[in-house]
């Protein structure tokens, strides 16, 4: 049986393409964990920054020097075709995946620039659900009881900056059925955490009459289990139009306390110079009243240093909502443009001042984190234990989603632990008897 290797780079979306890539793969070839017995290479790649597309393109001519198969897949063929289509053997599009398999067998036989780009009507949620293996699940529970589960692909978003919808195109919300199945599926396998994601989960049944996510999230939520449900990323322009009831869901107790709002900037001539379809003032409002519905709650946000027209100014206000807000988890990109989007052609600021912005931000996020998780220390938590990791510990979550490592226990349990000590990006703890 021909054996492959699988890579995954990006969002949490890629690793739901990821999934159903291995599901596919692994009806006819064997994944191997050493990259040495591969006799084809899968990479789901992503084009969302420059940075991330030299390492990959970087990946591929390492692997044409070993003459390696490749199969490229992701958002990079159609981001930057002409450099990564170049140096592989096979490509796919997001929606293109289930021709993976086709694609496998031609490169297999000899067969030279298999490419399938061209979208399919399929819905991916239904194609999962088709091609659930419990053996790639089987491997994947014996280190973590986390699964994503993709919700949608594309989106309703304009964004300036934004070459993903050049790959993922307009909004099609997966039917509920599916979703749902799947869901029952992992949790009868023995998982105990569903990721929900997409580009957007906010614009979730925009495109249709049907559910919208909080309705979506209620009948998640009747499933008669015990597990965790994580949602995934919300523009802020979709979210306003959802947040009462979303706040009203999210009291479930099977939904973490969680959310991953991307502000980008905080200066309003700058978010509307990204095309981003809110105000800072909406951000802010959202903010405040989960905040003010829920006491043990996570707030994570995106902001993306150095676009166009930041002047000093403008640093400033971003500056200032974040030691206003708060956020517990700063996602800083520095901008890099995109080909075929409108800021690509603007005129770029100096890396040497996307560095110095970085810089400012990223020590203000560790001093918000220290002191946010100086407040725990000695507290009493219920977590779940998602995670083996690989120095022998265990990442566990709180009920906000908030990371802490521990020494003992098993995964898919929930323990009663006791905050003992923290570090930057987690806290540390102890199983209480």
């Amino acid at each position: 049986m021909p054996k492959f290797y699988l890579e995954t780079y990006g969002c949490k979306l890629n690793q739901a393409d990821s999934q159903l890539l291995r599901e596919i793969l692994s009806q006819k070839y064997k994944e191997v964990s050493n990259e040495n017995e591969a006799d084809f290479f899968v990479i789901n790649s992503c084009g969302v920054i420059a940075k991330t597309e030299r390492k990959i393109l970087k990946r591929l001519i390492e692997l044409k020097k070993k003459n390696k198969k490749i199969i490229l897949a992701g958002c990079l063929p159609l981001i930057s075709p002409k450099p990564s289509l170049s140096k592989v053997d096979g490509a796919l599009s997001p929606k293109t995946l289930s021709k993976i398999g086709k694609i496998a067998e031609k490169i297999l036989k000899g067969e030279k620039k298999v490419f399938c780009l061209k979208p399919l009507q399929i819905d991916k949620a239904k194609e999962r659900v088709k091609n659930f293996n419990l053996l790639c699940l089987t491997r994947k529970l014996q280190n973590s009881v986390s699964e994503q589960v993709s919700i949608s692909e594309g989106c309703l978003g304009n964004c300036s900056y934004c070459a993903s919808k050049l790959a993922r195109g307009k909004l099609k919300s997966f039917h509920p059925t599916y979703i749902l199945k799947e869901i029952n599926q992992l949790l009868e396998y023995g998982f105990k955490e569903i990721q929900l994601t997409a580009q957007d989960t906010a614009v979730y049944g925009l495109d249709k009459n049907g559910p919208k996510l909080p309705q979506l999230l209620e009948e998640i939520s009747k499933i008669p289990a015990d597990f965790k449900i994580r949602v995934g990323m919300m523009n802020p322009r979709f979210a306003k139009l959802i947040y009462k009831d979303l706040i009203s869901v999210f009291h479930s107790n099977k939904i973490y306390k969680y959310l991953h709002l991307p502000v980008q900037s905080g200066d309003n001539k700058i978010l509307e110079k990204m095309k981003r379809g809110y105000r800072v003032e909406d951000f802010e409002k959202i903010v405040y009243e989960f905040k003010k519905e829920f006491n043990d709650f996570l707030l994570a946000t995106d902001i993306i240093v150095g676009f166009p027209g930041e002047d000093e100014k403008s640093f400033q206000k971003t500056v200032k909502l974040i030691e206003k807000v708060r956020p517990h988890i700063i996602n800083i990109t520095k901008f890099s443009p995109r080909p075929g989007t409108e800021a690509k052609n603007w005129q770029q600021l100096p890396q040497t001042l996307k560095n110095e912005r970085t810089k400012i931000l990223r020590e203000i996020s560790q001093d918000i984190r220290k002191e946010d998780n100086q407040k725990f220390l000695g507290k009493v938590f219920e977590v779940l234990i998602t995670e083996k990791r690989k120095n022998e510990t265990l990442l566990s979550r709180t009920n906000s989603f908030k990371a802490v490592i521990l020494k003992e226990g098993k995964i898919g349990e929930k323990q009663k632990v006791k905050i003992t000590d923290y570090k930057i990006n987690y806290l540390l703890g102890e199983i209480v008897n």
